[in-house]
């Protein structure tokens, strides 16, 4: 009877495979999943970057608590983990905040609203077991302590052998707690494929990105490139990059990723066809 039950629950499963076979999701049946051309076209709509995306994860019933999980893939080379230790979340705010004021002036200049970073969420911290490196911050539309958070940008990382997995939650800030929950089963179904796993690196051989977990939340593969043109010539270690060269270039986490957007949300849904739960949501389409 077990084996049956197992073998029953495991069809209701579909298997969602990232990239050119990098990742594979075995998603569970709540959710719908919108392929990389689709989603980067629906992003793009939504003002937000397309670069590395996958797809996208949605709830495939509507309801109050909506969200949406955008996937991503950075192919920046292996991330350290040897400072993951260290993190110090005061410092890390402070350059993402700075961060977004600055890169607020290249949003006006794309007739965009200017997006604000207000606290933690969830302190930033890595699971070392499962490779992933979590935070979450409040998005503003105005730069003040006292301006409601209109949305919650929850931040996975898996690490790989040649680069990130981004499985980041945007959500209403009101419903957090039960969606982050959601979409932890989202996650723990999500694997590097066989050659790609973090645990596959090869030192000297594949191609490291040259920044550690820091570098990583404020600002991936802006900071490696801001590495590769000399931007900051000998002092390129991990306290200069908590202290001063990610003011330039936090907001890339944060710009790259919609706000949480109700009508984005159901948009997508009508594009694909959910409507009032006419269709299994668990076909990809």
């Amino acid at each position: 009877m077990a084996l049956c039950t197992t073998a029953a629950r495991a069809q209701q499963y579909t298997q969602i495979v990232l990239g050119d076979r990098l990742a594979s999701v075995y998603m569970p049946p709540e959710f719908m999943f919108v392929n990389a051309k689709e989603a980067r076209e629906y992003l793009r709509q939504d003002g937000s970057s397309t670069e590395g995306v996958l797809g996208i994860f949605a709830p495939a019933q509507e309801s109050r608590n909506d969200y949406l999980v955008i996937c991503r893939f950075e192919d920046v080379g292996y991330v350290t983990d040897d400072d993951a230790e260290k993190l110090n979340a005061n410092e890390l705010l402070t350059d993402y905040k700075d961060g977004t004021r600055e890169q607020n002036e290249d949003r006006a200049k794309l007739n965009l609203p200017p997006i604000y970073v207000g606290q933690w969420a969830e302190l930033p911290h890595y699971n070392k077991a499962a490779h992933q490196v979590i935070w979450a911050l409040e998005v503003k539309d105005e730069d003040s302590d006292a301006a409601p958070v209109t949305s919650i940008n929850y931040n996975t990382r898996i690490l790989g052998r040649r680069g990130v997995l981004s499985m980041n939650l945007v959500t209403d800030p009101h419903y957090l707690l039960v969606n982050k929950y959601k979409v932890a089963s989202l996650l723990n179904a999500t694997t590097f494929n066989r050659g790609e796993t973090y645990a596959e690196y090869v030192p000297g051989q594949d191609k490291a990105a040259g920044y550690g977990i820091a570098g990583l939340i404020l600002g991936g593969g802006a900071v490696a490139a801001a590495a590769k043109f000399g931007l900051f010539g000998a002092l390129w270690k991990w306290a200069l990059g908590i202290a001063l060269v990610m003011k330039k270039f936090a907001l890339i986490a944060i710009a790259g990723v919609a706000a949480f957007s109700a009508k984005l949300i159901s948009f997508i849904r009508k594009k694909m066809g959910y409507v009032d739960g006419d269709l299994d949501p668990t076909q990809p389409r």
